[in-house]
């Protein structure tokens, strides 16, 4: 054969047998990943390399070499130590992993988000150099149990995939060719304060008791481009946390987390049945002092509300009046009048002749964070007949629009609180020449507004409203503005102090409750005409006047 189509033949025989190799890549990894190296056929290296190529190179691929432990069911013999199982969600979570930089989730229980967290730790410093991942758990015992699952899917792996490990430990799990490591730390004042990492894992976030100080710490890190991943699970005996607050300003997108929740149901295995029996089957050191309904609510969510929801024991006002006032929720009605833009401007029930209001305004930046909030209330009946609710309505602008729904409704009684940004609002409002202002001298009238601050007029307002929403004596028409009532709190760090739990407003309750406690300086009594019982005249009085009624009056002319 002439040494040119020998030498096509021999390149044709190795595009072949790659082609063939690429063909048949999984099974020959199948059945090699476990041989011992020396047993291996060349074709078979080959292939152990190009896989370990594929799991350096993508996490999703890493992840079908992965074990992990579950407690095996004794009745359906499902658990043990299985292959991760990559569900929907675990699936979304993956993509958020490789693309955000900050991430904040708020999920149910059990749904493999520990494990993910460990595998995705494990894949970067397994095949990242110097990568170092630093995880904050509750404490010690609970810190340990996160490195152990990162240190178990290791010594699942498939020989060729296995690095040479460090020196074992409790707290460090070390890869000294790769200059890596994942280190886990309990959560305390100090944790991390001297450490840099690629990536914070915070895992049961919630249930850190140094939080906010860790956080703290941590803020080089993220400041410097690190990637840090918090995970929660609503603790229901926590009126707000740091990790909650993180997600809630996620949602929003005021921090630049991404805010991920699922609930219960994205575990395959979940139904009806399966909540309702984890439920009936709740035992009393579960439950401590919840009912079963609320500890599913705090542990298995079924929505962010119910994952955010304060509960009864620490909620202002009661939840389930709450639910029921939902229901008194409605659309604005259509009103065109000069000047109002109703874009703005909520009008929930006409004005009425006869009626008696008072409105009352809570003052924000109007930057995009707290809302400003003005409501008009008919006195007799309770309802917030109007109303506006904005979170981007500079101080000036929100007293022109107030002063003009205002006008609408007939210049009612109107108490704006006098905050920094409140005290723009009553300047700009006296200057559009609205005459019908709260004072807080009333007597004098020397100073316009009312003052919340954080003593007795705090108290006194509250201590109004609260019953009044209970009892159902106000009526909302705004469904955002009602939502509001949802997340005031008893605040059991501050005495019990009022206010909305950590991350939500409370704008719009703080109005309301600001023109219902006033609401008694609107007069509603009408006066009434009293009739004339008897009339005297002197006798000359009397003369003239029959004189002047009796008198011909002259004819009218017309033309």
């Amino acid at each position: 054969m002439p040494a040119q189509r020998r030498g096509q033949a021999r390149q044709q025989g190795r595009r072949t047998s790659l082609t063939l190799t690429l063909e048949d890549h999984d099974t020959i990894i199948k059945a090699c990943a476990f041989k011992d190296d020396a047993a291996c056929t060349e074709d078979e290296r080959r292939a152990r390399l190009i896989e370990y190529k594929l799991c350096q190179q993508s996490f999703r691929h890493f992840l079908k070499w992965c074990k992990v432990a579950e407690p095996p069911s004794l009745i359906g013999g499902s658990g043990g130590i299985i292959p991760f199982a990559v569900w929907p969600h675990t699936d979304e979570l993956i993509d958020t992993f490789l693309t955000k930089r900050l991430i904040v989730v708020l999920k149910s229980r059990q749904i493999g988000l520990s494990w993910l967290v460990a595998l995705y730790s494990l894949w970067l410093v397994m095949f990242k150099e110097a990568a170092k991942v630093i995880m904050f758990s509750k404490g010690e015992a609970e810190a340990s149990e996160l490195l152990s699952k990162a240190a178990f899917a290791f010594d699942y792996l498939p020989p060729f995939l296995q690095l040479k490990k460090g020196k074992d430990s409790e707290s460090k799990l070390t890869f000294p060719t790769m200059q890596s490591s994942i280190q886990v730390l309990p959560a305390t004042k100090s944790a991390g304060v001297s450490f840099t990492a690629s990536l914070l894992v915070y895992d049961e976030w919630e249930q850190h008791e140094y939080a906010e100080q860790s956080y703290a710490n941590a803020k080089p890190v993220i400041d410097a481009g690190g990637q840090l991943i918090g995970i929660l699970t609503r603790d229901p005996f926590k009126a707000a946390s740091l990790g909650r607050n993180i997600f809630i300003g996620g949602l929003a997108g005021r921090n630049g987390f991404t805010a991920k929740f699922f609930p219960w149901t994205v575990r395959p295995s979940r139904n009806q049945a399966w909540y309702e029996e984890t439920m009936n089957g709740l035992s009393a050191d579960e439950l401590q002092t919840l009912t079963p309904e609320l500890y599913m609510k705090c542990n298995y969510p079924n929505s962010i509300e119910e994952a955010l929801e304060p509960l009864q024991a620490a909620s202002a006002c009661d939840q389930r009046v709450l639910d029921l006032m939902k229901e008194d929720t409605r659309t604005t009605i259509r009103v065109v009048a000069d000047g109002l833009d109703t874009k703005l401007c909520n009008i929930f029930k006409d004005y009425s002749t006869g009626a008696f209001y008072i409105a009352a305004t809570d003052t924000s930046h109007g930057v995009g964070l707290d809302d400003s909030a003005t409501v008009i209330i008919n006195v007799k009946t309770g309802e917030v007949v109007a109303d506006i609710l904005d979170n981007l309505l500079p101080p000036e602008q929100l007293a022109v629009h107030s002063v003009r729904l205002l006008e609408y409704f007939h210049t009612p009684l109107w108490f704006i609180e006098d905050n920094d940004w409140g005290a723009t609002t009553i300047k700009v409002a006296e200057s559009l020449k609205y005459r019908n202002f709260g004072y807080q001298d009333p007597d004098k009238k020397t100073r316009i507004g009312w003052h919340t601050g954080s003593g007795r007029n705090r108290d006194l307002l509250w201590g109004a409203l609260i019953p009044a929403i209970n009892n159902r004596q106000l009526v909302i028409y705004n469904a955002r503005g009602l939502a509001q009532f949802r997340d005031l709190i008893r605040n059991s760090k501050k005495d019990g102090r009022i206010e909305a739990m950590g991350g939500r407003k409370d704008d719009y309750p703080m109005a309301c409750g600001i023109a219902y406690y006033n609401r008694d300086q609107v007069h509603t009594e009408v006066k009434k005409w009293q009739p004339i019982q008897t009339l005297h005249f002197s006798g000359q009085q009397h003369d003239d006047l029959l004189t002047t009624m009796l008198r011909p009056r002259p004819a009218r002319r017309f033309n």
